[in-house]
């Protein structure tokens, strides 16, 4: 009989092991995918500020400011009335 309590309680010993060792192991993946999530979450807030800064500047581009300064810088064109100014300098 005394043989059956030993492996009784050596049973019981392996068994509460193996749910401590679980429980460990749980909460480190745990820790890791709060980690990871907060990772994410950082990356989220940065994408959405450049997502922000893009949007705006589409949304300037759409203006008419925008299409006359473009005009004017790209095309040299001028309004009725305006003279041009040439930089002859060469820089």
């Amino acid at each position: 009989m005394k043989i059956g309590k030993v492996f009784v309680r050596v049973f019981l010993i392996l068994f509460a092991g193996v749910i401590v060792f679980t429980v460990y192991r749980q909460q480190v993946m745990m820790n890791n995918i709060e980690k990871n999530i907060a990772l994410q979450q950082e990356e989220l807030v940065k994408v959405m500020e450049e997502n922000e800064k893009l949007t705006n500047l589409v949304d300037s581009t759409r203006t008419e400011d925008y299409t006359i300064r473009s005009a004017r810088s790209r095309l040299g064109l001028l309004r009725p009335g305006e003279i041009p100014v040439i930089d002859s300098s060469g820089d």
